[in-house]
């Protein structure tokens, strides 16, 4: 990540161990990806494009048409780019470089070396030229006066600008309005990327830029549909989606080839809910799904329907099943469907649910199972078929009448759930079935469980004050993993392992640790972390938290944590 000097530049790989971020030589090790639904400044460049959005700024190489890891808020000294209003965001047209002016300065990023030059001047800088003779100085308007800027950061004040003759104007929204009259007229009948059964948006242009060197080539920033590139010769355009679809992210879940973020949405505190559930985003016009590449080069974005909204709404809770997610909200379960036809179903307390707010869920080839606050039911699946199927109160979720069930996990045809009363399962839960506990005395084991996770042989099960292994397939007797104290990440919210490590995600943080040699890494709100980490989940080589203020991606060592 990048450090902001007084003055002067700094690489990226020096700043990045400055600001105490681990051993992340490299940007795209450690990525901060917020949300680029709504664009309202858009900037080019000889190579880039740059994209400014409500945690950011991203970063096009329309040379190679790939992303380049943003330039974003959060924990990191990145934050300090955007802590303030931005005056204006323009592309050099004389090299690869964006100039920014923020108050009390100007910053030049170059993405080719990763090196931020920031320079000093009075005020809020407002309006800014290049001299078209000689390098190419600019010239910045800050406080009523003028300032000469060179491309090294020297400074000199000026009475007044050259002619415009002398000067390289970038074009604005405006001026694409007067050459291309087809933008403010009708910006809908290109722009418009709707699906069916999705709420219509209407298309608002909210900033412009022309590519400098391609008379057909414009690249425009919308309110609610990110960056298109436009042709406006043939009145064509292509969207360019990247990052999330709205701020914050409220849960994840695993793709094979990147992962899904469904969207916070914003909230308030519900009764009988803990604080943990609780943290909101920045309201959106959009809400649903957002899948993100492993190499952050394809991203996809999935509204909910006009008949199940999802914009603005909590989401706990996500699991996949082959080509379907189940989304746990503050106001029921939602099915969608992840293929092209986008079907989404929705259950409520109406359908059958003995609480709104959901918080676990355990997906089946059939259907899913939910825990509410309330109780546990089972929601089938109608496959392929059109309308959805009741939901069923079997005598395995009966049991769980009037009980908060925070994590559910199944461990072959057994039903393992984290409650409030404890850690419980439910052998063939499908049938007549009884609930079981654990054969063990710690009473850890009767007191809420927050999080299930599990992976070989071992089920993990996080209370307030304990982590607990579990095999429910040997004799081997409940171990607790001293080594990680819960209370470092306050009340947990997720739970995971694999052959190399454990994890935990909490409101103040995440806790690592190898399975191998017991070694442990805290990731801490505030510090390593930009807020709450609601959700976490790893693949081979990165890991994925979600945060209030969007997703971060942290590359795994060896030994399966982080630098």
């Amino acid at each position: 990540m990048l450090s902001l000097w007084t003055s002067g530049c700094v690489s990226a790989g020096t700043a990045a161990g400055a600001a105490g971020e681990g051993a992340y030589g490299r940007r795209e090790e450690r990525v901060q990806i917020g949300s680029f639904a709504s664009v309202p400044a858009v900037a080019v460049s000889r190579r880039f494009v740059y994209a400014a959005g409500t945690d950011g700024v991203a970063i096009y190489d329309r040379a190679f048409n790939r992303w380049l890891p943003p330039l974003s808020t959060g924990a990191g000294p990145d934050a300090a780019l955007f802590a303030q209003p931005i005056g204006f965001l323009v592309g050099d047209p004389l090299e690869d470089a964006l100039w920014i002016g923020v108050p009390g300065a100007v910053l030049t990023y170059r993405p080719d070396t990763e090196q931020l030059q920031r320079t000093m001047v009075v005020g809020t800088p407002d309006f800014l030229v290049f001299d078209r003779s000689g390098n190419g100085d600019a010239y910045v308007r800050s406080a009523g006066q003028y300032t000469r800027i060179s491309r090294v950061g020297i400074t000199s004040p000026v009475m007044s600008l050259p002619p415009s003759s002398a000067l390289l104007i970038p074009p604005t929204l405006t001026d694409l309005y007067r050459q291309f009259p087809t933008l403010r007229n009708q910006p809908q009948l290109f722009l418009r990327t709707q699906a069916p059964q999705r709420a219509l948006r209407p298309a608002t242009l909210l900033a412009g830029a022309a590519s400098p060197e391609r008379a057909s080539e414009v690249w425009l920033g919308t309110d609610s549909e990110g960056l298109f590139r436009f042709d406006p010769t043939f009145l064509q355009a292509t969207p360019l989606p990247y990052g999330l679809m709205s701020p914050g992210v409220g849960a994840l879940a695993l793709a094979a080839d990147g992962v899904w973020a469904a969207s916070l949405g914003v909230t308030g505190m519900s009764p009988g809910v803990s604080s943990v559930m609780a943290f909101g985003a920045p309201g959106s016009l959009r809400g649903g799904l957002s899948f993100v590449s492993n190499n952050l080069q394809q991203f996809r974005w999935l509204d909910g329907t006009i008949a199940v909204p999802l914009a603005g709404v909590r989401t706990y809770v996500m699991a996949t099943r082959g080509a379907r997610a189940w989304i746990g909200t503050e106001r029921g379960v939602v099915r969608m469907k992840l293929d092209g036809a986008n079907e989404t179903l929705a259950w409520s307390a109406l359908d059958g649910l003995p609480d709104p707010r959901v918080l676990s869920i355990a997906a089946r080839d059939d259907g899913a199972w939910v825990g509410t606050m309330r109780g546990l039911r089972f929601v089938p699946d109608s496959g392929d078929g059109p309308g959805k199927r009741p939901v069923m109160a079997v005598s395995g979720a009966r049991a769980l009448d009037n009980m908060a069930v925070y994590a559910l996990q199944m461990v072959g045809d057994t039903l393992w759930a984290g409650t409030e009363s404890g850690l419980l399962a439910i052998a063939q839960p499908m049938q007549e079935a009884t609930l079981l506990r654990p054969e063990s005395s710690d009473p850890a084991l009767r007191r809420p469980v927050r999080a299930l996770a599990w992976s070989d042989t071992v089920l993990l099960a996080v209370t307030d004050d304990a982590v607990l292994q579990i095999a429910p397939r040997s004799a081997r007797p409940v171990s607790r993993l001293e080594a990680l104290r819960v209370s470092q990440v306050g009340q947990a919210i997720r739970a995971g392992l694999d052959e190399r490590a454990v994890w935990i995600a909490g409101p103040e943080g995440v806790l690592l640790q190898t399975r191998s040699g017991g070694a442990v890494r805290w990731l801490r709100r505030g510090i390593e972390l930009d807020g709450p980490a609601l959700d976490i989940v790893a693949s081979r080589e990165w890991f994925w938290i979600g945060t209030p203020r969007g997703l971060l991606r942290l590359r795994r060592t060896s030994d399966g944590l982080v630098p």
